[in-house]
């Protein structure tokens, strides 16, 4: 050993072993703290669903197959989801009945007791996609009310649906 720091050469030699070992155990010191930061994100928005009427079946189809005072008609839907991520539908309710200008008065803004509708309560989950089945049905009335509803022969209606 004494010939070791004899030399200039050993004494350069036994120096940096001693600090490669001092620095290598220095390493392992450390100290914990707390820290934090700050990112981004964001949070995408719902898009529209569409409704869509998939088929009517009138109280009446055996002989007439159309709205008369006193009868009704059932809807069923299917709905598309346009977005890229799954949405909810709560309900599916007629908004407002409408005709052509041939039949002035067959609609509900002007003749609201005319017609009654029920709520399809669907409370349901879709995934993106078209032509997805609704659960549940929507009851169109045509109501007899005692009075001349002349106006609505043969008028062609259309339903508005909200969703």
């Amino acid at each position: 050993m004494r010939r070791l720091f004899s030399t200039k050469r050993g004494v350069v030699v036994s120096a940096t072993v001693a600090t490669m070992l001092a620095a290598s155990i220095g390493a392992y010191a450390y100290f914990t703290t707390t820290g934090g930061g700050q990112g981004s994100g964001t949070v995408g928005s719902s898009k529209a669903l569409v409704v869509n009427q998939a088929g009517i079946v009138y109280s009446n189809a055996a002989t007439d197959n159309a709205l008369l005072p006193g009868t009704s008609a059932t809807v069923n839907f299917t709905v598309d989801n346009p977005s890229s991520a799954h949405q909810q539908l709560g309900t599916i309710a007629v908004s407002s009945i409408t005709t052509d200008a041939a039949h002035p008065g067959c609609d509900t803004a002007s003749n609201p007791t005319w017609f009654s509708t029920t709520t399809d309560v669907v409370n349901q989950d879709y995934a993106p996609g078209n032509g997805q089945l609704v659960a549940g049905t929507i009851t169109i009335s045509f109501n007899n009310l005692n009075v001349s509803q002349d106006i609505c022969k043969s008028a062609p209606l259309t339903f508005h649906y909200s969703a």
